[in-house]
């Protein structure tokens, strides 16, 4: 190839007009059908378990809670190893690692074994190969990218939709050793998924390369073409040609050289400090609310995918996995159809987001009274509908705090659902051990997602009192 082709980083908005994005999008969403169907679809086993370890439904919970709280309070760790190695590199080993991790669980003698090898070695590794596959979509996505992100976290449903009436199979035909051994084996999907990412800067396509025809590489053209005056949707091509760059730039400066001498370690430890910065974000009355928002909603969020299955069965009902798997394709629906309607039709996001969690709360109040199983399918559907309003909670942190806020402020959020999840599933286990019933814990469950919604009504007020205090914020522009 005639030109040197890597010398600078291509942007989202130029890597957007790549077709390659189309592959990195489905690999996105087929790592979180693997990642979270897996862990979604707990419920399944949590019944296996209680009865095969003859723990309480507070000490099972322990597991599943441990798991999906794992992945998400891995987000710190898993942005430095980020910039540390490749998304490629990052999801292919994290994929090893969760079927090793799957694989070793079926082997467990009792729950303390399942919190390590199920909970903390499957629940880490997912975590950093889920952050890997969002930072993947954030490459190459720019105008379109609430819609990819929509998509992408729309794998989410699904996998606890393929999984939760895998696992029942499995179970039934294998033990739930053999279902977990099986479900190990898919998790290897997630290194050929990870083998699909690919950093633009390592392709581009354009009709002005002619390589294959012997023809030089024209790149003043194609930096023509890849302006940044956000005017060009579509590069005109005749012949769509996907070269890739092995070579290295070699203007890399000597404060990169001196980053990338620095060991993972200390790449971590830097991303822990506390700067002035974070100290700043966290006094942010907004990012307050919204933190203690998200921690109450994700707090009891997970609850139902642990419990639903056993509270069925204990109203007699045998298809508690059904349930999961309703709540699974309506959640993917739910994320995709707030994230498409907000940007289709240009509705406040942020308005939306809180009256969806009205709903959600008001929905999980009335639960109890779901003694059926149509009943309990209805409230499993709206439930997974409604609680796919958390893709809008990734977009809110930037509109509100800023974009050069928004990573430090996801990643704190991310540590704080990460607790809710790990506090949540035990403590409405407890409550139902100790009442026999999962009523009174739904019921918890549901005042306190109605409870994270009311947090968010405090926010114009803050607005304003910010827009007295001459900063640049409006009661008009809290809810926009």
């Amino acid at each position: 190839m005639a030109g040197h082709v890597a010398e600078r980083e291509l942007l989202p908005k130029e890597a957007e007009l790549l077709n390659y994005r189309w592959v990195i999008l489905v690999a996105s969403f087929l790592l979180r059908v693997l990642i979270f169907g897996s862990l979604f679809s707990v419920g399944v086993l949590y019944v296996e378990w209680l009865g095969e370890f003859s723990a309480s439904r507070g000490e099972a919970a322990w597991i599943g809670s441990i798991a999906t709280g794992s992945t998400l309070l891995m987000g710190p760790v898993a942005s430095a190893l980020l910039e540390r190695f490749s998304c490629r590199q990052t999801i292919t080993c994290s994929g090893i690692a969760m079927a090793t991790g799957l694989v070793i669980s079926s082997f467990a003698t009792g729950v303390p074994f399942l919190c390590v090898s199920f909970g903390i070695v499957t629940g880490c590794a997912g975590g950093i190969a889920n952050l890997a596959s969002v930072v993947a979509i954030n490459q190459y996505f720019d105008k379109q990218r609430p819609l990819a992100m929509g998509i992408g976290s729309g794998g989410v449903g699904i996998g606890a939709f393929i999984f939760g009436l895998l696992q029942e199979r499995f179970v039934r035909d294998y033990s739930w050793r053999g279902s977990l051994l099986l479900v190990g084996a898919l998790q290897l999907h997630v290194v050929v998924c990870g083998l699909l990412i690919v950093h633009p800067n390592q392709l581009l396509h354009c009709d002005g390369i002619r390589s294959c025809r012997g023809k030089e590489f024209d790149r003043t053209q194609v930096d023509k073409r890849l302006s940044l005056d956000g005017d060009i949707d579509v590069i005109p091509c005749d012949k769509e040609i996907a070269v890739l760059m092995l070579d290295k730039s070699n203007t890399t400066n000597s404060d990169e050289r001196k980053h990338r001498r620095r060991s993972t370690f200390q790449i971590i430890r830097a991303k822990m400090r506390l700067t002035d910065k974070t100290f700043s974000l966290i006094k942010d009355p907004i990012f307050i609310a919204l933190f203690l928002s998200d921690f109450l909603s994700w707090l009891v969020q997970f609850v139902p995918y642990v419990h639903l299955p056993e509270r069925a069965n204990m109203l007699g009902i045998p298809d508690g996995a059904i349930l999961l798997s309703i709540m699974g394709i309506m959640n993917a629906v739910g994320k995709i159809g707030f994230g498409t309607f907000c940007t289709l039709f240009n509705l406040p996001v942020f308005k939306v987001y809180v009256l969806a969690q009205v709903f959600f709360g008001l929905v999980t109040v009335l639960s109890p009274f779901c003694v059926s199983f149509w009943s309990l399918a209805v409230f499993a559907a709206f439930f997974g509908l409604l609680s796919g309003n958390y893709g809008l909670m990734m977009v809110i942190p930037s509109q509100q705090l800023g974009e050069e806020r928004f990573a430090l402020a996801y990643g704190i959020m991310l540590a704080g659902e990460g607790i809710g999840v790990f506090l949540g599933p035990p403590l409405v286990g407890w409550m139902s051990d100790a009442s026999e019933s999962y009523d009174s814990s739904f019921f918890v469950a549901g005042s306190v997602l109605l409870l994270s919604a009311l947090i968010l009504l405090i926010h114009p007020v803050v607005c304003f009192y910010k827009k007295r205090k001459g900063e640049k914020n409006s009661i008009r522009r809290a809810w926009t």
